[in-house]
């Protein structure tokens, strides 16, 4: 009874705060009215913890209260003064379901109204072995979309999204707004994307060495990511009896200003360690924007398989998750250029609307084991040592389906 008494009592000494905030904000700052215009969406989930964005249509104070469902208002915090919204979630339990409710304030008064409020639910303890997500990319073009778009939002109890990247068409912070934050809107608000940088977050002038300042105008002031590397453009996370690692090829498409990987770079030694450090986990998977195995008109990027395969082989990579291409592409596994019952599956996902690409002059290649010119995303299961993956197209029906029992 002291420790719930203790509880009550915390949370009565917070939102006296809120309140005296609300009325200091309230006499020294212009009286405006505040909406959510972009978000909320929810980033960088872990097990403890998770990162709230949105964006209000001026400047203000916001209040934030969240807790496991269904004490919304177990924990309140307060967001500076500002039009982009960030919140750091802590203190989350881990497989648990959470919600969240944020607070604007009322034009002309010293109240507030509620603006937002919906749910999540943290990643798996290293004990689970059991989880969900999707994945598909890009999200620059409108063709399909809306359809690949509606049809994820039902398809499943996904614990998060993995994105091969290019968010939008052109890479613009206003682009990504129609191509990504409004058209996933459902999604984003309750379930955390991944997202492997393609060569449009770099923009138009991306094999210019000026196009750092393009992605960091126009992608880190949005986004949060693990800072367990050098984000946005490598970094890892686990969850449940896996271990992601997403990295940044771009380089070896022209972008200047991208990190190496090419042999003993710092991305490729971090990399390495990622690897190496996750001997215990059942699965080991690898999100990468340019493909390294490819039978499309626009097929691999030159080199990075030299570079990187012998590294997911040594160590035992499951699948490797790619974009660009335009198409849907998956591969026997593969080691050195061959098949191998105990080689890496690479899959190519690159269909989620975009452009469409068809088959280059190597579509006869021995280890393509599915390909497809149609718009499509995959669902992926995992439950202890089996794995299932769905490919379905913008009509819903199934592209190509995988079972891996270890």
């Amino acid at each position: 009874m002291a420790g719930r008494e203790n509880n009550m009592s915390e949370k009565k000494v917070l939102f006296f705060l809120l309140f005296i905030f609300s009325i200091l904000y309230s006499l020294f700052s212009p009286v405006s009215a505040a909406r959510i215009e972009r978000g909320p969406y929810i980033e960088n989930m872990s097990k403890e913890t998770a990162n709230l964005r949105f964006r209000t249509d001026v400047a203000t104070v916001s209040w934030l209260t969240y807790g496991d469902y269904p004490d919304c208002d177990r924990f309140a915090t307060v967001s500076r003064i500002t039009g982009e919204h960030s919140v750091n979630l802590n203190g989350l339990l881990a497989d648990t379901s959470h919600c969240y409710r944020i607070y604007l304030p009322v034009d002309g008064s010293t109240n507030s109204y509620k603006a937002e409020e919906s749910y999540f639910k943290t990643f798996k303890d290293d004990k689970s072995v059991e989880f969900s997500f999707l994945a598909f990319g890009p999200s620059g073009m409108p063709e399909e979309d809306e359809k690949i778009a509606g049809l994820m939002s039902v398809a499943g109890n996904a614990d998060f999204v993995l994105h091969t990247g290019n968010l939008a068409g052109m890479g613009k912070d206003e682009d990504a707004e129609t191509a990504y934050f409004s058209r996933y809107r459902d999604m984003l608000k309750k379930t955390p994307f991944f997202v492997a940088l393609g060569n449009y977050e770099y923009g138009p002038d991306y094999d210019k060495k000026e196009s750092w300042k393009f992605i960091r105008e126009n992608y880190f002031p949005y986004h949060s990511w693990p800072r367990n590397g050098s984000g946005p453009y490598y970094y890892y996370f686990d969850t449940a009896n896996a271990r992601f690692a997403v990295l940044d090829a771009n380089l070896f498409y022209g972008a200047l200003s991208a990190p190496p990987l090419a042999k003993d770079s710092q991305q490729y030694k971090w990399l390495e360690i990622v690897l190496k450090t996750a001997a215990d986990k059942t699965w080991k998977f690898v999100a990468v924007h340019q493909p390294l195995y490819s039978s499309a008109q626009n097929g691999p990027a030159p080199g990075l398989k030299e570079a990187l395969a012998p590294l997911l082989e040594k160590y035992g990579v499951d699948i490797v998750f790619q974009g660009h291409a335009g198409v849907y592409e998956r591969t026997k596994p593969l080691k050195a250029d061959l098949p191998d019952e105990d080689g890496v599956i690479y899959v190519t996902l690159g269909g989620g609307g975009g452009r469409k690409m068809e088959a280059g002059e190597d579509e006869d290649e021995d280890w393509t084991e599915a390909f497809s010119s149609n718009p499509h995303y995959s669902f992926i299961t995992v439950q202890d040592k089996k794995l299932e993956m769905k490919v379905h197209d913008s009509g819903g029906e199934v592209l190509d389906e995988i079972i891996i029992q270890k």
